[in-house]
């Protein structure tokens, strides 16, 4: 996860003299980048989730720091450092207070302090730790795709928290905006924000993106409560009507050995979600796709799918009949020929001669053979788009 403004302010009074006077609520907001901002008109060029110093330099008196606080937090800043002195020789309690509500935390640094050394010491620790988390991510790649190479993942994973022994569950996350997959640069301002939603939770998260999915990887958390995160980041990061979200879970493991069965499980079920247009499937949940998607040779299912419906394809492309969506619809209705009707929108007695043709034409009788065989083969349509 990024650093939080707590962790980057660790010993920084006793190092630097530096105190948090105001929007103590705001200790756990991301930090992304430290700038030094002395122009009311910068905020507007900010990013968001940066750390701000001023000395005040281009001010008069302190009338302006109500404002310029304003601004900043309006631009999306986490916090701001006020370099005391001879520019900023008082902060109005009307600051403070603005801060306190809002919690946008507010720190004062005494004059003599250089400010450069401050800049170096907090951008080296964000620095620091996005290193370490590339190596995290690096490590449990390594885990899932080469699980044999284990000199490659155990050292860097144990530093970050993640332990052999812990309980793991996996969860892989795909938007579609538009028409079309979230990937790339898109990809990774959403990863930041992702921390940002999961920021309180207090159990060693790993998030990286593999394979057009965002993947976050939680050690002593249980699926149930992964199900829940997916909503709260659906919920925070993805409001907009436009953007589909499509999340899979993974059952919860003990230890590395079956993170990579894990892997496979998510992506069953974010397959599984989008192909039922469902936002949320845990892999207990995937049923019959558990098997489908577990055939990595996808011939196999085609061929089933052709010898299964090949003849009555071919029959309604001769003659102009629609015996296949009938019987897709009959069997998602387990039967009910007052269901079918209203559907396909045709009279009762139209389902029940259409049904009584393909059980003659195709030597059909309906029984649990025939059931279990036809209704395995519209779910691998489904899957492989034939």
């Amino acid at each position: 996860m990024a650093v939080t403004l707590a962790r980057l302010f660790a010993n920084t009074e006793k190092n630097y003299k530096i105190r948090l006077l105001a929007g103590q609520k705001g200790m756990k907001s991301l930090v992304r980048w430290v700038h030094m901002v002395e122009d009311s008109e910068v905020p507007g060029f900010l990013h968001g989730n940066e750390l701000i110093m001023t000395t005040g330099i281009a001010h008069g008196g302190s009338g302006w720091l109500v404002e310029f606080v304003k601004s900043l937090r309006k631009h999306g800043a986490i916090g701001l450092i006020l370099n005391v002195g001879p520019y900023i020789k008082e902060i109005p309690a009307s600051v403070t207070q603005y801060c306190d509500d809002n919690g946008f935390p507010l720190f004062t640094v005494p004059w003599e302090i250089h400010l450069i050394d401050v800049t170096f010491d907090f951008c080296h620790r964000i620095i620091e730790n996005e290193e370490h988390e590339t190596d995290t991510a690096s490590a449990f790649r390594n885990l899932i795709f080469t699980p044999g190479n284990k000199n490659a993942y155990v050292q860097p994973l144990g530093k970050g928290g993640f332990h052999n022994r812990g309980e793991y569950t996996l969860m892989l996350i795909q938007a579609v905006k538009n028409e079309k997959l979230i990937l790339g640069d898109e990809w990774n301002n959403l990863k930041f924000g992702l921390q940002s939603v999961l920021r309180y939770v207090d159990k060693p998260i790993c998030i990286f993106d593999q394979e057009n999915y965002l993947v976050i990887i939680a050690s002593g958390i249980h699926w149930s409560q992964m199900e829940g995160y997916g909503k709260l980041i659906e919920k925070e990061l993805f409001p907009e009507e436009e953007v589909q979200l499509f999340i899979g879970i993974s059952d919860t493991v003990m230890g590395y050995n079956e993170l990579h069965f894990c892997y496979r499980q998510a992506v069953t079920s974010v397959s599984t979600a989008k192909l039922l247009r469902k936002e949320t499937v845990k892999y207990q949940d995937t049923g019959i796709y558990k098997l489908l998607y577990a055939v990595e040779e996808t011939g196999v299912l085609k061929r089933y799918l052709s010898d299964t419906l090949w003849d009555i394809r071919e029959y309604d492309s001769l003659h102009n009949t629609d015996f296949e969506n009938t019987l897709k619809v009959y069997l998602e209705n387990n039967g009910s020929i007052q269901k079918v009707s209203v559907i396909m929108n045709v009279h009762r007695n139209t389902v029940n001669y259409k049904m009584k043709s393909i059980r003659e034409i195709f030597g059909l009788k309906m029984d649990y053979d025939d059931i279990a065989r036809l209704w395995l083969a519209f779910n691998i349509k489904k899957i492989t788009s034939e």
